[in-house]
């Protein structure tokens, strides 16, 4: 149980300290950079100077924050499990439920960053490349299916809980 409360410590901290800040300072940002075409540059996302259109990069910096806000929210989701396992329900349907609206979320960020690399690296820099390797899209997907692998072992183990209890 100890373990428990380090970790809900240590993801309300991140809570408080990350995430937090980062929403309404994204929102503002998001709203900003359609007035200001020169907040873009502070970014300087392609190191070798090229002009873009703004538009383009707009829509790519929009959907790049949808993805981090989907995380973000994901992230939420997660620090409200972890008080059912506080309060000693870790086999409760809304755990299970939100285990695999986390994994589907997740899988679908990864999936979509993947595909939002690719284009920026074709488009604006002109480059075809295809990361087999590592890359933090590969690992976002492979937390989404872990999140739903562990939905659908709760989901296993609360049935075998219910029948258990049945023949008591």
């Amino acid at each position: 149980m100890r373990k428990l409360v380090i970790l809900k410590s240590l993801i309300d901290f991140l809570w408080i300290i990350t995430c937090i800040p980062l929403i309404p300072i994204m929102l503002f940002f998001s709203v900003y950079m359609f007035f200001n075409d020169n907040i873009l540059k502070i970014f300087n996302v392609l190191e070798e100077g090229v002009i873009i259109t703004p538009w383009s990069l707009k829509v790519l910096v929009l959907l790049v924050m949808s993805l981090v806000l989907i995380s973000i929210y994901c992230f939420y989701l997660f620090r409200k499990t972890l008080r059912y396992f506080q309060q000693r329900k870790p086999f409760d349907s809304y755990v299970i439920k939100t285990y695999n609206k986390i994994g589907n979320l997740l899988l679908f960020s990864g999936i979509v960053g993947s595909i939002l690399n690719f284009i920026f690296l074709l488009v604006f820099k002109g480059k075809f490349m295809i990361n087999i390797g590592l890359s933090p899209y590969l690992f976002v997907i492979c937390l989404g299916l872990f999140f739903m692998v562990l939905s659908e072992t709760f989901k296993i183990a609360k049935t075998a809980k219910e029948e258990n209890e049945l023949t008591i």
